[in-house]
């Protein structure tokens, strides 16, 4: 899945607490993308708000993208910010590796099926013309490339004004497109339907949570990231960090909600009141963890069980899709698969559904990190 395995941590300056914070947001995100049976069945802290709104759930994903963006700073500051022939090469082959794999991952998940299911299954030519084209791992593909472009060839005390021209670019298309209704009229809906087909977006919603239209305020939240970065890392003092840290979610976290009563706050339409809320809770998050861990170095079981996650991120997400085969895909008992057998027969005959269903969650999480603690052991880091 990746272009590089390390058996030695790079160099780096950067807080412990970026790497922690990275790691929840990975376990966070196997967590409440594994429930054990319907999202019904889960506690309602542990789903996606259904349209407009913000739960617990919601922060998961965000808040990676928004520790990319100060990772990107991180990265790109070994090639001075400065384009050459290498550094286009990292930013191109890690873009393209995250769509790609997103894609195979979802072309082999379909085949799998397809050979577990023949009665359902109709040839790779119609797995390809159903095949869903964006995604998780395609949106950070997308909105890391793009924004490693924008820090090497923007001055950078531009970048804010241009995150302000794509938050409010948004929101213009939003109210000007039906942009806040749940259905195909919706005008994201609409331009991912003209240009990648109705057939390539996702089946289970409308419109697609991580559409085309909506990568461009995706787009801002990353660059936000990356501006925190460039805010932080050029302090030397860690309280001065931390202070800064509290400051600036205090600020972005204060102006998604007032801005809220114009542009609600969703997840589904990455709303740039979301990115703002979301981006401020993000770096209160690692300013107090900044605090604890790296100012008063509390540390222990808890950080390293994260920092198993957060030192190999997006290889322990990918392996959380790939156990769905032998878990929720291949049937082993009496045409079941481990997950009925265990979620539907063993434990929800003693536990009540959305405790049976957090159970199955965190034997997916755990599986994960045994794996990680494996790597971890092995002072393995694979990179993309």
């Amino acid at each position: 899945m990746t272009d590089t395995i390390s058996t030695t941590p790079a160099k780096s300056h950067r807080i412990l607490s970026i790497d922690i914070l990275r790691g929840i947001t990975i376990a966070g995100m196997i967590l409440v993308n594994n429930p054990g049976g319907p999202e019904e069945d889960s506690f309602t802290p542990l789903t996606h708000a259904e349209w407009i709104g913000l739960t617990p759930t919601d922060l998961v994903f965000p808040t990676f993208m928004f520790i990319m963006g100060i990772t990107t700073y991180l990265s790109l500051r070994k090639f001075n910010f400065t384009w050459s022939k290498s550094c286009a090469r990292k930013v191109a082959k890690r873009a393209f590796l995250l769509w790609g794999i997103g894609l195979a991952i979802a072309l082999l998940l379909t085949m799998i099926r397809g050979a577990v299911h023949p009665e359902e299954w109709h040839g790779f030519g119609d797995m390809f013309a159903h095949l869903r084209i964006l995604g998780v791992l395609p949106r950070l593909g997308i909105c890391y490339g793009l924004a490693a472009v924008v820090a090497l060839s923007v001055k950078h005390k531009l970048i804010p004004w241009l995150i302000a021209i794509l938050f409010i670019g948004y929101y213009i298309i939003l109210e000007l497109g039906n942009g806040y209704a749940h259905d195909s009229s919706n005008i994201l809906a609409v331009v991912d339907n003209i240009v990648l087909g109705a057939d390539h977006t996702y089946k289970w919603d409308t419109p697609d949570p991580e559409g085309l239209l909506s990568t461009l305020p995706a787009l801002g939240h990353v660059l936000i990231g990356f501006c925190v970065g460039k805010a932080i890392m050029n302090l030397k003092d860690l309280n001065d960090k931390i202070e800064r840290l509290f400051v600036i979610g205090a600020v972005l976290m204060l102006a998604g909600v007032l801005l809220a009563y114009a542009c609600p706050i969703s997840k589904k339409l990455w709303t740039p009141t979301f990115a703002l809320t979301t981006c401020g809770i993000g770096s209160t998050l690692l300013a107090l963890m900044t605090w604890v861990i790296d100012k008063r170095h509390r540390t222990g079981r808890i950080t390293e069980f994260f920092h198993v996650f957060g030192v190999n991120p997006l290889a322990l997400y990918v392996l959380s899709d790939l156990i769905l085969i032998p878990y929720s895909i291949i049937p082993f008992f009496s045409k079941q698969t481990l997950q009925q057998v265990l979620f539907k027969d063993v434990f929800s005959s003693f536990l009540p559904l959305p405790w049976a269903s957090l159970l199955w969650a965190c034997i997916c999480v755990m599986t994960c990190w045994v794996v990680g603690l494996w790597l971890y052991k092995k002072k393995i880091y694979i990179k993309l």
